[in-house]
């Protein structure tokens, strides 16, 4: 049987089409910023329910470029410790600094109290992570408390598209919503990112920013004439090529089919895990998971036993397995100036318990029951 951690999906009857709109990119040579990019953005700000999204060369740029876009320099971010360090790095490079802070037991996200007992005069916003795919059920709650607070909310949706809460999409709970379409993610465009928001000034400054934060100089009298560039902001080159939005563009079409069937397939791991010293992801009846990817909690072990859990789950029944993410942020050597003195119990026993399972679209009801009955087996 052969599993995957995880995997694109790129269904056959999309290959034509992909190849057939390379071909227009290739032949006509507009290879940036042209007519893909544009209809890339209308899908997604169509499925957030936004007003605005702009495509960016990757997820962390787009949290770097939505951070640089607030004007909010020299302040704190709330950011939780279980996530990609793109996270954490997007708010130092927008010249800020990231509050790292434990996280909730069951959700692997922000929560409340947590935010509550960081909040100082210091911090201008919250970088809420959807772990996994997971809105924390403390959102209505956060966003309360947020706007009470003059704080800004920037979501971290890397692992979130088609995911919701009461029917409210993921992207459309704060300022901003940052999406990841790297090839791991829940649809993609091999490399890439997308920031989707309501506020027109935010939109504006978020496309100067990734194009080098300038813009073209036009003379309503003489068009197309070059007339140069007015740099407005210092930048760079952020950019999503049109090869990959033709790619993203096939793929979004595909976003609520692709969630589909991962809740399909967590709902599998939900029938066939039956022992009970494994915990399963537990998910309120309001929010829509994308599970990006399906973890579990074995109850009362330690890091080396997790560690030889895995390690025979791939040596011996052939099932690679993930973590997401350790070691943690607070744990990485480019952070540590930032967490002198804190302590993360929450993340040290999550990240010595949990297990990423494959999760994929392609894989089979065979394929899921196996590595259920696997782990009843060995745990």
């Amino acid at each position: 049987m052969n599993l995957y951690r995880t995997k694109p999906y790129i269904p056959e009857a999309d290959k034509d089409s992909i190849m057939s709109n390379w071909k227009d990119v290739l032949d006509t040579g507009m290879f940036i910023q042209g007519k893909y990019v544009e209809e890339l953005e209308s899908e997604f700000a169509t499925m957030c329910n936004t007003k605005y999204a702009i495509a960016t060369n990757s997820g962390a740029t787009a949290l770097e470029i939505a951070l640089r876009a607030t004007g909010i320099e020299n302040k704190k971010f709330l950011v939780p410790t279980q996530t990609f360090v793109a996270s954490v790095s997007a708010i130092i490079r927008s010249n800020n600094i990231p509050k790292i802070t434990d996280v909730d037991l069951d959700s692997q996200c922000l929560n409340l109290e947590i935010i509550k007992e960081n909040i100082d005069e210091t911090v201008a916003g919250v970088m809420l992570v959807h772990m996994a795919g997971m809105i924390t059920p403390d959102y209505f709650e956060i966003k309360k408390f947020c706007d009470e607070k003059g704080l800004i909310i920037i979501e971290d949706a890397a692992h979130a598209v088609g995911a919701s809460i009461d029917n409210v999409p993921a992207g459309n709970l704060g300022l901003a919503g940052c999406f990841s379409l790297f090839a791991t993610k829940i649809i993609t465009s091999g490399e890439g990112g997308m920031i989707t928001t309501n506020d027109q000034k935010f939109a504006r400054r978020c496309k100067l920013l990734r194009n080098h934060g300038m813009q073209k100089n036009v003379d309503i009298f003489l068009p197309g004439i070059d007339f140069g560039v007015t740099c407005t902001y210092a930048s760079s080159n952020y950019r999503m090529p049109e090869l990959s939005a033709v790619l993203g563009i096939s793929q979004i079409k595909r976003a609520k089919e692709f969630v589909d069937k991962r809740i399909e397939l967590a709902n599998l791991y939900n029938k066939f895990i039956t022992n009970d010293n494994i915990i399963k992801p537990t998910i309120s009846d309001n929010i829509r998971m994308s599970y990006w990817q399906y973890i579990i909690k074995i109850k009362d072990i330690q890091r080396t036993e997790r560690v030889l859990i895995c390690k025979r789950l791939l040596e011996e029944f052939k099932i690679p397995t993930a973590n997401a993410y350790w070691p943690a942020c607070h744990s990485q050597p480019a952070f540590k100036k930032y967490v002198k003195g804190r302590v993360y119990p929450n993340a040290k026993k999550l990240l010595s318990q949990h297990i990423a399972l494959p999760m994929y679209c392609e894989m089979s009801k065979k394929q899921i029951k196996y590595v259920a009955e696997t782990l009843n087996k060995i745990v």
